[in-house]
């Protein structure tokens, strides 16, 4: 799935829980309706179907949606993946921290994975420098 991607500053993070969950539902399931985002959300998060409506409609005024119509329903779809938001996120939260900060932060963060993890995120990190190389 193609996204499109906004620098960070025009995506403010993601605020509050009904939010969050909203948008994890999406890239879970990739696009729906009002109903099918609502049906898709944890039974404590599957608020009032125009709760659900005017968050949808905020994520999309803020970038993080886009929607279409289908007859009378609009779908919305993420304008952003869920990996693409977390990493922009986490190098919006370490831009203000010092060099030490960032590195202890980082250190923790990787010491705290599992060897089978450590070797899917070296083979990942592989990926992204070929591909930096190529730029």
């Amino acid at each position: 799935m193609a996204y499109s991607l906004r620098l960070m500053s025009d995506q403010a993070p993601l605020q509050g829980e009904l939010q969050i969950q909203i948008m994890a539902a999406l890239w879970r399931i990739e696009s729906g309706t009002v109903e099918e985002v609502r049906m898709a959300l944890p039974t404590r998060y599957r608020s009032a179907y125009n709760t659900v409506q005017t968050v949808l409609n905020r994520l999309n005024d803020r970038g993080l949606l886009r929607r279409h119509r289908r007859g009378s329903a609009y779908i919305y779809t993420p304008a952003i993946s869920e990996a693409d938001y977390l990493t922009r996120s986490i190098k919006q939260s370490l831009a203000g921290a010092s060099s030490d900060a960032r590195e202890t932060a980082l250190a923790q963060l990787i010491g705290s994975l599992d060897e089978s993890e450590l070797a899917s995120l070296r083979k990942r990190a592989r990926e992204v420098a070929r591909r930096r190389g190529k730029s």
